[in-house]
């Protein structure tokens, strides 16, 4: 009885990682030029093999340039027949840039990509700027596309009013793990985003479950840090997770299926 116990509880702790992570969204940023030494990184997205909702952030000069980039025009395109979702990447710089700017930006990440909607950076979390995100939403619906923001901290609930995802934290493992979620249940857990960076591989699971437990779905787990002063920044390669986290769902299924035989079989 005691080997069965311990069977069904080694089951159930698995099933709720199982649980967790078929039910996760992936927010990828990814913001190398696709070519050039960067060009492998772009291939591993466009082949992922996943059954997860994708949504990929995509940066071509801060913005989306003066100009269309025929290599974008082509990655974009791929990503797109995937059915992953594209994002161009917009700052606002806390709501100091002006309005007029961020709506050139959007009309250019419409007319050279014809992105499906758009990520605005450097977003404030004071609620003084709260009508300033609003109108980049409205806009944003006004021509059918969608809204991420990206404060990467904790903001009040109520930005969701205005969002159709935000980033909660992004940032290195070592700040994750004394983050404190806010209350966060008012909105639906794949529109709640979490990317956390410099974490390796033993360390995966407890970032996508604490997540979960804190009712986010929407998230981005990368193995390296963000030293963009070097060149050598997460945000230039794809994490290696997106493709490791798809292998636990098996191993779990093998380890499952193995515990309950056991427990059945008492030994």
């Amino acid at each position: 009885m005691v080997l069965v116990a311990a069977a069904l509880a080694t089951v159930a702790a698995l099933t709720a990682v199982v649980a967790a992570q078929r039910a996760l969204v992936y927010i990828v940023p990814l913001y190398s030029y696709p070519c050039c030494g960067y060009e492998q990184e772009w291939g591993k997205l466009l082949n992922l093999h996943t059954d997860k909702e994708v949504w990929v952030v995509v940066n071509v000069d801060d913005g989306p340039g003066s100009s269309v980039d025929s290599t974008y025009v082509s990655v974009i395109s791929g990503l797109k027949q995937r059915g992953f979702k594209v994002l161009g990447y917009i700052y606002s710089s806390y709501g100091r840039r002006s309005l007029e700017t961020v709506y050139s930006e959007m009309d250019r990440w419409i007319r050279f990509y014809n992105v499906d909607g758009f990520f605005i950076d450097e977003v404030s979390t004071s609620l003084e700027t709260y009508s300033y995100y609003s109108s980049i939403y409205s806009r944003a619906k006004s021509l059918g596309k969608y809204v991420v923001l990206n404060p990467g901290t904790n903001i009040d609930p109520r930005f969701f009013n205005i969002a159709d995802k935000i980033v909660v934290f992004e940032s290195p493992l070592e700040e994750y793990v004394n983050f404190s979620y806010l209350d966060y249940s008012s909105a639906a857990p794949d529109r709640v985003c979490t990317i956390v960076l410099n974490t390796p591989p033993d360390k995966v699971d407890y970032v996508v479950q604490k997540a979960v437990a804190n009712g986010s779905r929407c998230v981005y787990v990368h193995d390296r840090a963000d030293k963009w002063q070097t060149g050598d920044s997460a945000y230039f390669y794809l994490s290696p997770y997106l493709s490791w986290l798809s292998l636990p769902f098996l191993l779990i299924q093998i380890c499952v299926d193995e515990q309950v035989g056991r427990g059945r079989r008492g030994a």
